[in-house]
């Protein structure tokens, strides 16, 4: 089954790491021109001297900044076309219900539902005036289950399914595709500096496929939901997890 992003823009935010590099990385296989995102800007300057003739554009945008979300946004007015939008970009802090600070709890739903939503609102646009657009949030399996410690992690996540399954509505006649990925344990860098091994070896044990997802697995689900093999999904939360939300 080929999958050609030819002639088509897409946008990646959190695109420089973890479950965004590996979704940049296979659009950039599948021909796509791309708008990747960080907040780290000596980073994104090297990416871009890397990424050269691979029709990726590296741009600063944090959604703890007034200033650089317009910034951001009057970037992404100017473009002729925005075909495929991935809303990626996300943070988390470990924290009981009793200890959660304001601040934190500002931070994770700051970078976690209201950048969606305003990047979501204006390339909703855009898309309507082409007749033709592909949205894909990443959600979490603590959108769907929870743990200790995730109260402010969990309430994004289960928000941003909502908001995915109401906006593919407001979309639907549009030719506007949105869903929402769910990735469960996924083997990261970030992953196993926060585990650990021991703690990952507890995890993988609680995982029906015995192992954590690659980053890449996530990416093709991404990649298929966005290209022209899906024709009719909609409003839906695809959880990539192994099995580990079902047993």
């Amino acid at each position: 089954m080929k999958i050609d992003f030819s002639n088509k823009t897409v946008i990646v935010t959190g695109g420089i790491r973890g479950i965004g590099a590996a979704i940049v990385e296979l659009f950039q296989e599948c021909n796509a021109q791309i708008i990747a995102t960080g907040t780290n800007t000596s980073e994104l300057e090297s990416l871009n001297q890397e990424s050269k003739g691979k029709k990726t554009d590296y741009i600063h945008l944090d959604f703890t900044s007034n200033e650089s979300i317009q910034k951001f946004l009057g970037h992404i007015d100017k473009r002729d076309r925005i075909d495929v939008l991935i809303n990626n970009a996300g943070v988390n802090k470990i924290d009981s219900i009793k200890d959660i600070a304001e601040d934190d709890w500002d931070w994770i739903n700051n970078v976690n539902l209201r950048g969606p939503f305003l990047l979501t609102r204006t390339v909703s646009k855009i898309m309507q005036n082409q007749g033709y657009g592909r949205m894909v949030n990443i959600a979490s399996i603590f959108g769907v289950v929870s743990k200790a410690k995730r109260a402010a992690y969990s309430t994004t996540k289960w928000g941003l399914v909502g908001f995915t399954k109401a906006v593919a509505l407001d979309l639907a006649p549009h030719n506007i595709l949105v869903n929402a990925v769910s990735p469960g344990f996924v083997d990261t860098e970030l992953t196993r500096g926060i585990l650990g091994e021991k703690e990952i070896e507890k995890l993988v044990d609680t995982i029906p496929q015995k192992r954590l997802a690659d980053a890449g697995e996530i990416a093709k689900t991404v990649v298929f939901l966005t290209s022209h093999h899906n024709t009719y999904i909609t409003g839906q939360n695809i959880i990539v997890d192994g099995g580990f939300s079902s047993a």
